[in-house]
């Protein structure tokens, strides 16, 4: 092609041999990414596993179908199916997406035909990797991440040297250049761009966007956390370990597990077997409370009491119900809207697929058995036609066995108020009943569960317990709804929180007090909360560091926006000014949560770990630097000033033209005497960069190409393409 341009893709070369063991590594790197996000099926896996498998073990003898067309075309084919059957299935796109990407990865490492780039492998993997960060917040994607990004990086300068060694016609030369030194530079160039990465993150301007995360935590569908519950659903519930909640205290003083309760629904209608929350002709099934969540909702007035402050973050829940404390009297959080149904129950819009983080103030006042000897237990009053009306549906039962009203009779005589009727009830089931997973046995088909509870042998799960408690509360005139949610959970004592798991899913009930409000009363016997009292054995233990791991994520990389920017740099300023201008004042209550690498007593950052993350920075820089002049060390003396003695006469190498593509056109401008001369050099620069050669004495040629250039008569400077 001399005297017309030539660009560098003119002259690539390609790579006929096996891949680089880093492509094998960051293409299982991108495919763990995904597997992580629990939205591959086992099957679809296992074809990954059995292709990376059969693709490694043949890396250097491919069989015949490796290489052939057609039939990894035929797989394609395949691939291109199995991801429409998954999209008409009703999989979301980015889900189908995974799938197709997990096995065109397979694939492509499949493919052993020779090849001028890694541009495909590349582009595929680097897809999996924003699939996985839109389906997963799991603290094990950053490492992933890591491992990516230097694997990445290798294969692309292993591949970029291989194809210019075989350019220079000593394909094998490429091996002696992957030394030692060229890994350290690229793990530090990677390391780099990583702190560079976070800095920007922690600084540039942000704003809180909630997608599609399951991988979050796999929102449990079951009707315990839904307007309808049948008896047994909260004892289901209570056989999976999975957390639900973790709650944490600003002031690090967390609720005892024993005392512990965080309301979920409260349901007023029974019909013996199932609970739910009645309709309302005259109310919509749900309200919007008014206010923003950022800036807080106010729940109930405010009554002067003290108040305690939890931090909640919750995993997806089908229904999307905020599990709260009792009297919680204001909620924020970053969400838009907040409902309430006419239970009190609290609810997000839309689906529960995704974690959500909102901040509590409730009221700790205890409540006092003398003022509540004094009330009497009334139904609320609720809007009806022609005004307020009570709300009688918190009396209604279905038909009750003769004996259980007697039996309410029985546990009740002798009380003279309305509050140690319901007290007695409470102590009696805890006294008597026997805490079960397994239901009580219906003997008589005509028999409903909780008459078979009570007749029986007092033995079930809570369900039946608060269920009873309703039954004899309302059979003695006491207006009383069974709630569910959960109680006790486990401190975690290397997060410094508590973790609710669905194990302590729990049901207890409410008696409205006319002046008091409703009341909780807890039937179940108080063994069935021992697992807050268990020794940890070594793997729970193993578990909580994974679970304060998990939560410090989330909270300070999944969840971190311009609210937490907007903190972060308040409190680089309160440090910088502390020592000049103390303050005594604690924390604020909008304050979002404390610091994870040191903090002053406020909850600000430590200015040291912001000075030790810039002298990193600056460590970086000046390795990045070492990195570029070592790089320019790489091109022989010789050749370099050959090239400066052409430039002298306007002759410049292109930066698309090769080493032998200058030369040959470098030939046909300068004359014989120089141009072998060069020629020689050339071949020089060659074998010392790509071969390791130790570089030769080239003065005679430097001086015989500066005769020769010497005696041109050339214009201006002119490119050689």
């Amino acid at each position: 092609m001399e005297g017309s341009r030539m660009t560098r893709s003119d002259f690539r070369t390609v790579v006929e041999g096996p891949r680089p063991a880093s492509a094998w590594l960051m293409a299982l790197v991108a495919s763990a990414a995904l597997w992580i996000t629990e939205q591959l099926p086992i099957w679809l896996i296992g074809i990954q596993c059995l292709a990376f498998a059969i693709g490694l073990a043949t890396r250097r003898d491919p069989p015949a179908f490796r290489t052939n067309a057609v039939w990894l075309n035929v797989f394609m084919l395949g691939i291109t199916t199995i991801t429409i059957r998954s999209a008409l299935a009703g999989n979301p796109a980015t889900v189908s997406l995974a799938w197709f990407t997990a096995l065109a990865q397979a694939l492509q490492l499949l493919d052993a035909r020779p090849r001028k780039s890694e541009f495909v492998l590349v582009a595929v993997a680097l897809f999996q990797i924003v699939l996985a960060s839109t389906l997963t917040d799991s603290i094990l994607f950053p490492p992933l991440l890591v491992v990516f990004v230097v694997s990445v990086t290798w294969t692309l300068l292993v591949h970029t040297l291989s194809m210019e060694a075989a350019e220079a016609g000593d394909p094998e030369a490429a091996s002696a250049v992957l030394a030692s030194d060229l890994r350290r530079m690229t793990f530090l160039a990677t390391g780099l761009c990583l702190a560079l990465a976070i800095l920007l993150f922690m600084l540039f301007p942000r704003i809180e966007t909630r997608g599609f995360h399951p991988g979050a935590g796999r929102g449990f569908a079951l009707s315990g956390f839904s307007t309808r519950v049948s008896l047994g659903d909260v004892g289901r519930i209570r056989q999976d370990p999975s957390i639900v909640l973790r709650v944490e205290s600003p002031d690090g003083r967390l609720p005892d597990p024993e005392k512990a309760y965080w309301r979920g629904l409260a349901f007023d209608a029974f019909d013996g077997r199932d609970w739910s929350i009645s309709a309302s002709e005259h109310r919509a099934a749900r309200r919007a409370l008014s206010g923003v969540g950022r800036f807080g909702v106010e729940l109930l007035p405010d009554a002067g009491s003290p108040l305690t402050i939890q931090r909640i973050i919750r995993e997806p829940v089908a229904s999307n119900v905020l599990f709260v404390p009792a009297r919680t009297r204001r909620i924020q959080g970053p969400f838009q809207a907040l409902e309430r149904d006419r239970n009190g129950g609290l609810y997000l819009p839309g689906p529960g697929n995704e974690r959500i983080r909102y901040t509590l103030w409730s009221d700790i006042g205890e409540r006092d058995p003398d003022r509540l000897r004094g009330e009497r237990a009334r139904p609320p009053l609720e809007p009806g036609p022609g005004g307020e009306r009570p709300a009688l549906r918190y009396l209604a039962l279905p038909a009750v066995d003769p004996r259980v009203r007697s039996l309410a009779d029985e546990i009740t005589r002798g009380a003279t108020n309305d509050y140690d009727r319901a007290w007695r009830i409470q102590q009696a089931l805890r006294r008597r009943g026997r805490y079960s997973d397994t239901p009580p046995r219906l003997d008589d088909a005509e028999s409903t569960p909780i008459d078979a509870f009570l007749l029986g042998e007092l033995e079930g799960h809570c369900e039946y317990f608060a269920s009873a408690m309703v039954t004899l509360a309302r059979l003695e005139g006491l207006p009383s709804r069974l709630v569910n949610g959960f109680a006790g959970g486990v401190a975690n004592e290397v997060g410094g929180f508590i973790e609710v798991t669905r194990a302590d899913a729990h049901a207890w009930v409410e008696v409205h007090f006319e002046h008091s409000g409703w009341i909780r009363f807890d039937p179940t016997p108080p063994d069935r909360r021992l697992r807050s009292a268990r020794p940890l054995s070594l793997f729970a233990r193993l578990a909580q560091i994974g679970s304060a791991v998990e939560l410090w994520w989330f909270q300070r990389v999944v969840d971190f926006d311009s609210v937490d920017q907007i903190g972060f740099l308040r409190g680089l300023w309160r440090s910088w000014t502390r020592d000049r201008h103390p303050v005594a004042d604690g924390p604020e209550p909008g304050d979002r949560r404390a610091w994870p690498f040191g903090s002053d007593s406020r909850g600000w950052p430590d200015p040291g770990w912001i000075l030790a993350a810039l002298f990193l920075l600056g460590i970086g820089l000046s390795g990045w630097r070492r990195f570029r002049s070592v790089a320019d060390t790489r091109v022989p003396p010789g050749y370099r000033a050959a090239l400066r003695i052409l430039a002298r006469r306007g002759l410049v190498r292109p930066a698309t033209a090769t080493a032998r593509d200058f030369a040959a056109s470098v030939r046909a401008r300068v004359p014989a005497a120089g141009a072998s001369a060069f020629a020689e050099i050339t071949d020089a620069y060659l074998a010392s960069r790509f071969g390791a050669r130790p570089d030769p004495d080239l003065r005679d040629r430097l001086e015989a190409l500066e005769n020769a250039v010497d005696g041109m008569r050339l214009g201006n400077q002119t490119d050689i393409g």
